[in-house]
């Protein structure tokens, strides 16, 4: 259990720095910005196929029922994905994307499904700044 509290730990650590340093960004980044979300997207996704490997694609279940501190990270973590995806969703149609086929991705997979949202929302965002700065054609966009 040890390293899962390290594990658990080093999370909280990582989230905290980068919130921070994003807080501290006076401007619009002009790097690649969809890298953020989409290298947050890569260790998540790791250690969940490695969960679902190895526990199943249920033994989720008795960690938010099973208490009453389970129920309410439970619903702490929809509230914060349906906020989120609240707030990106008007982007996401802005830069072209269609909401509906990503919500479905965000409903059965939570911050894993929005994490690609947000890198492609982003990633739109700067190919429709790159156009209209004069910086060539954005590539095409799949919806």
């Amino acid at each position: 259990m040890y390293t899962f509290q390290m594990m658990a730990f080093g999370g909280l650590a990582v989230a905290a720095f980068v919130m921070l340093l994003i807080t501290q960004t006076k401007q619009r980044v002009s790097w690649p910005g969809w890298l953020v979300p989409a290298a947050a997207f890569l260790p998540l996704a790791v250690l969940t196929l490695f969960a679902l490997v190895q526990e199943g694609h249920t033994a989720f279940w008795p960690v938010p029922t099973g208490s009453l501190w389970g129920m309410q990270i439970w619903f702490d973590r929809l509230m914060g994905v349906t906020a989120a995806f609240f707030l990106l969703q008007n982007r996401a149609r802005a830069a072209g994307m269609r909401s509906e086929v990503w919500v479905i991705l965000v409903i059965f997979t939570g911050s894993l499904g929005l994490l690609p949202v947000l890198a492609r929302t982003v990633q739109l965002e700067q190919q429709q700044a790159s156009c209209r700065a004069g910086h060539g054609m954005p590539g095409s966009a799949s919806r």
